[in-house]
């Protein structure tokens, strides 16, 4: 694969886990008003943080190493 390719790649993964973890977050929210809380709740709230940081962590990794594609 080209170089840009990858950085392409990258970058998509990135704003997918971003999406991915707003989804969620906003998920755990509708469910901890409609239902009682419970465990599902505390591990839906973590998992869509986890993904959310990783996600924005990867596209700052990106744009501060320059990989970004201008």
């Amino acid at each position: 694969m080209e170089r840009e390719q990858v950085v392409f790649a990258a970058k998509l993964v990135a704003y997918l886990l971003i999406i991915a973890g707003i989804t969620m977050l906003f998920a755990t929210i509708m469910y901890l008003l409609t239902a009682s809380s419970g465990w599902s709740l505390y591990v839906g709230a973590i998992l869509g943080a986890l993904i959310l940081g990783i996600g924005v962590t990867l596209r700052n990794l990106i744009k501060k190493l320059k990989l970004d594609i201008k």
